[in-house]
């Protein structure tokens, strides 16, 4: 019993029939998905701490 080792790719849809996410992901190909991923977590996380920041200093706190 023989394996094939090698992963072949899966096939490229038509992009008309993509969503939203995958249309985004489909642009950047090239770059690994762990680092997009890393990428928009670094920035939600910026758009809470400047909310939070914004907020505090509106109540006075800060």
């Amino acid at each position: 019993m023989e394996q094939n080792d090698k992963k072949t790719p899966a096939p490229r849809r038509d992009p008309s029939q993509l969503n939203a996410i995958e249309k985004f992901y489909e642009k950047f190909r090239g770059i690994p998905l762990k680092y997009i991923d890393i990428f928009i977590i670094v920035c939600l996380v910026a758009l809470a701490a400047v909310v939070l920041i914004g907020s505090l200093k509106g109540f006075g706190v800060l």
